[in-house]
């Protein structure tokens, strides 16, 4: 059974809520990008892993090089939107001209072809079930932008944990981030914050778990996730939970992931899912 592996590529201050209420202080704070991602794909390569790059158009414009670099590597790039502006905070024609913009830029960059997309934040939910039909109109062949459980920044609570399709008669297909049924409750799988603080033991049991149902899972990360040098400034006691906690388990995790499951771009994923369906 196979796994998704799947990176958001931003910056260090874009997974700062804080900072992301003031996007014109962003000007004022150090990249980190090219480190960053220098030590993500080092360590990929170390792994023999392949993913999915959901890639920020702002960033991709401001580092081209790092953009053709994840491509020679051989990973898949898709749209994480232009801004980092949640989708329900766009109208559908703001929400258009982004995708429109960043997959061009990305296109331009790179080479090679878009087909799919996450959104900043999870934040394709309930309020905002037009973005499909814009996915779908823009020539996207799927998404991963849905969390089915409600946190405290984000989620689509009552969505479906596995793969769907969103719309009738569309090819778009939606593929949830994985998450676990314990005790009647839904919980995060692996990713991000969780993959850090849960122990292997769990995640590993997590994926384990969707197999037997036959399911794969969806896994997500961040490039600033594994660079323990970027900048320290004043965050809330939320955030530096949030964003700090368990950085440094991150590499042996991954590399106990390669070892234990097959892991591959979602695009990957993806085509395996239209032969079956």
């Amino acid at each position: 059974m196979k796994h998704a592996l799947t990176i958001d590529l931003e910056d260090w201050y874009h997974g700062l809520t804080s900072t992301n209420k003031r996007p014109e202080t962003w000007a004022s704070l150090s990249s980190r990008t090219e480190q960053a991602v220098e030590l993500l794909l080092d360590l990929l390569a170390a792994n023999k892993l392949h993913g999915t790059f959901f890639v920020l158009g702002d960033l991709a414009q401001k580092c081209p090089s790092v953009i053709r670099q994840i491509a020679a590597a051989g990973h898949d790039l898709g749209s994480h939107g232009f801004s980092h502006r949640p989708v329900h905070l766009l109208k559908p024609t703001e929400f258009k001209s982004e995708l429109d913009r960043t997959t061009q830029i990305i296109q331009d960059i790179s080479g090679l072809a878009v087909t799919g997309f996450r959104a900043p934040y999870f934040s394709i939910d309930q309020r905002c079930l037009w973005a499909f039909e814009v996915l779908a109109e823009s020539g996207y062949q799927y998404d991963s932008s849905v969390f089915p459980l409600r946190t405290i920044l984000y989620g689509y609570p009552g969505a479906s944990r596995h793969p769907f399709r969103p719309l009738p008669g569309a090819e778009l297909v939606e593929y949830p981030v994985a998450t676990i049924k314990v005790a009647g409750l839904t919980l995060p799988a692996a990713g991000g914050f969780y993959f850090r603080i849960y122990p292997y033991g769990f995640i590993r049991w997590s994926l384990r778990s969707l197999e037997k149902q036959g399911q794969s899972g969806v896994l997500y990360m961040h490039p600033w996730e594994f660079d323990l040098q970027q900048p320290r400034i004043p965050v809330t006691f939320r955030e530096r939970i949030t964003h700090f906690a368990g950085r440094s388990s991150w590499p042996e995790k991954l590399k106990r992931l390669s070892r234990d499951f097959e892991l591959v771009p979602l695009g990957e994923l993806h085509r395996l899912w239209l032969q079956r369906n």
